[in-house]
């Protein structure tokens, strides 16, 4: 449960930086290749906020997708054609049971979808990940 750890530092981040002002809102920009559970983070987010100046902050969660880019040819690309190329690369044994479920190892560890990707149009493996990893404060809207 990372979230609740990444709730903490953005709680206390935002207490030291806006100790005096009353913070209304808070932006929170969050890459999809990031495997963060965005309930899980807003709860904490507010269970982390109780008793304190942020106790009343909306936090706004926006997920960015992930796009994926050829540094060989150019071709850009989103998650659902990334996770497409990755089960075409893995066999069905190559697949992890949990809970009675099968489960693609990129549910286990995300940085598999980079790592193994190949462009879809010329099938080269020099990628670069254009966006996706994000995970910043990006806006705070304070009390005048």
């Amino acid at each position: 449960m990372h979230e609740w750890s990444i709730a903490e530092g953005i709680v206390t981040a935002l207490l030291e930086s806006f100790k005096d002002q009353k913070v209304l809102e808070v932006e929170i920009k969050i890459g999809e290749l990031r495997d963060l559970n965005i309930e899980v983070l807003r709860e904490a987010l507010s269970i982390l906020s109780e008793g304190t100046g942020l106790e009343n902050s909306r936090f706004r969660l926006i997920v960015s997708k992930a796009v994926f880019k050829c540094l060989s040819c150019g071709e850009k690309w989103m998650m659902d054609k990334a996770l497409e190329i990755l089960s075409e690369m893995l066999e069905a044994s190559e697949y992890i049971v949990e809970e009675g479920e099968l489960e693609p190892p990129i549910h286990f560890i995300p940085s598999l979808v980079a790592g193994l990707q190949r462009c879809p149009r010329c099938g080269r493996m020099d990628i670069e990940i254009e966006s996706g990893k994000e995970l910043e404060v990006s806006k705070v809207y304070l009390s005048q």
